[in-house]
């Protein structure tokens, strides 16, 4: 494995393994090394490629907006010679995959627990915005990690998971400054039209049941495929990281073109 942070970027990276290059990209205030089961369990069959986003883990530099990131990651990965990946998200950065595929070339992309609806969200954000912007910041970020299932990992997993978890509110800001400055009905379009861009195959891997929302904005793209492994939570591609890497290589191949 090699571990290095690209130049121009900035960003910490790790890249191992051989054939079809794929990108991990880790949810808001963890890092890449949660990405360290799955990419064990994938025994070097894919390019791996787990990426630290700004302001998390090895990566310098402070929130931008995810149009931004993007662009980041793509010029880390073409500085690596690496072409038309598949990108996972897990969490916010469902977002940046969701992106990449809408901005650059890419073979397919995978959302985890995490998918092109996000009304929900945006209302409730809005709704605790005060407390999130002031001295009550930790309280209501707790309530909100309460529920990503953390207590669903092994232990040695959730031991990785929680040392590489450093919580920040001016990172946490930063990153949700677009769901907190624009009117939540206003960010879904921007979403929806957004998704109207990708072309390429999508995996859905959700840790409970997919919303009627999700599913019916999934049904916009032209290859969809969901995942519901109920009871999993948030962190789905850790409960059984075996299982999700099979999965992948799955979906991996089934974006390759035949013949």
């Amino acid at each position: 494995m090699a571990t290095s942070t690209g130049t121009a970027t900035g960003l910490g990276y790790d890249i191992e393994g051989s054939g079809p290059p794929v990108v991990f990209l880790h949810g808001l205030t963890f890092d890449r090394r949660t990405w360290q089961p799955v990419i064990a369990r994938l025994e070097g069959a894919l390019t791996s490629i787990a990426i630290d986003l700004p302001a998390h883990g090895q990566s310098g530099g402070r929130p931008a907006p995810l149009e931004d990131v993007t662009t980041q990651i793509h010029q880390l990965l073409e500085s690596l010679g690496v072409t038309r990946p598949v990108v996972v998200g897990h969490s916010m950065s469902a977002a940046l995959a969701g992106l990449y595929a809408s901005m650059y070339p890419a073979r397919g992309i995978v959302f985890v627990d995490q998918a092109t609806e996000v009304l929900p969200f945006a209302r409730m954000i809005h709704q605790v915005a005060p407390m999130l912007r002031g001295p009550s910041f930790h309280q209501v970020w707790q309530n909100i990690e309460d529920n990503l299932g953390l207590d669903r990992l092994s232990g040695p997993t959730r031991t990785l998971v929680l040392e590489n978890h450093e919580v920040r509110q001016d990172v946490v800001l930063g990153y949700w400054s677009q769901i907190l400055d624009t009117e939540p009905e206003e960010l879904q379009a921007w979403i929806d039209g957004t998704a109207d861009r990708i072309h390429v195959p999508c995996l859905a891997v959700f840790g409970r049941p997919a919303t009627d929302g999700e599913r019916e904005r999934l049904a916009r793209l032209q290859d969809a495929q969901i995942e519901e492994w109920a009871g999993e939570g948030h962190f789905v591609q850790l409960v059984d990281p075996g299982r999700f890497a099979n999965r992948l290589r799955t979906f991996v191949e089934h974006c390759i073109p035949k013949g």
